[in-house]
């Protein structure tokens, strides 16, 4: 498959990239199906960082390594990630896979300090009003949710899959956003052109619900990977932290539960 790579503050030669496409063959072989791949690549004062993102057969995995040379920290990626794969690999084998809503651990630094649980959201879609009456159910202060099918051009079934939307709480209210269609057809993402609202709640019994959703100008988010929004959350101090990840193009949210961190993610 055609892995997705990326550089900053330096170069990626050609048979840099033929080298991990070759190396990764060793993780591919264990997926039914592959969804995509993103190897990050980049220069931390005297260390050179390999990072990675899969999503296959439903879940995601990722990865982070560094050394004193590129070859090196691939070779040690791609060693841990197979090892990742197979561990979960296993897990399903003994039927201690766990299914959508649920959580499954990966680990998240190259150092081997920061385990995370996946926790991927349901595909049923449903509605804003909804969305939100169900976070408040759940007792929690944000939501992804898949949004209902909209009316959209024909052969843009890519949209209704990557249809998704969050709400979240902050010290202003809550909001809630979604990604214009046009941004996924084309996989462009621009964080000035997210739809955002504001949440105006007048009636929130489920009986008879009454949420008002007025458009405001800016998302109060940031664009990030992972690793980015967990060090935001560790360095605020906040329970969690909404983001878009710019690794997958999708809405996550990563957050504590009690000592344990926590991404939510859409279900693949």
């Amino acid at each position: 498959m055609n892995i997705k790579f990326t550089a900053r503050h330096m170069e990626v030669s050609d048979s840099l990239k033929e080298y991990a496409e070759k190396k990764f063959s060793r993780v591919e072989k264990y997926f039914h199906q592959l969804m995509d791949a993103h190897i990050v690549m980049y220069k931390n004062k005297l260390d050179h960082v390999a990072e990675i993102l899969i999503n296959g057969d439903g879940v995601q995995f990722y990865g982070t390594e560094k050394s004193g040379d590129m070859y090196s920290s691939i070779d040690l990626l791609i060693d841990k990630m197979e090892k990742q794969v197979v561990k979960y690999k296993e897990k399903l084998s003994s039927h201690k896979a766990v299914s959508l809503g649920k959580s499954i651990t990966m680990e998240v630094t190259g150092e081997g300090g920061i385990e995370i649980n996946l926790n991927q959201v349901s595909h049923k879609p449903m509605d804003g009003t909804g969305a939100y009456l169900e976070m408040k159910l759940d007792k929690k202060d944000f939501i992804i949710f898949k949004q209902g099918v909209k009316e959209v051009k024909k052969g843009s079934q890519d949209y209704l899959s990557r249809n998704y939307a969050m709400i979240y709480r902050d010290k202003e209210g809550h909001r809630m956003l979604e990604i214009p269609f046009n941004m996924i057809k084309e996989n462009r993402y621009d964080l000035k052109d997210f739809i955002a609202y504001d949440l105006v709640v007048k009636d929130d019994s489920p009986a008879n619900p009454r949420i008002e959703f007025n458009k405001n100008d800016m998302p109060p988010i940031r664009m990030m990977t992972l690793n980015e929004a967990i060090d935001e959350l560790e360095a605020k101090k906040s329970p969690f932290v909404p983001f878009f990840n710019t690794e997958t193009s999708y809405f996550n949210v990563v957050y504590k539960k009690g000592n344990r961190l926590e991404v939510m993610v859409p279900a693949f």
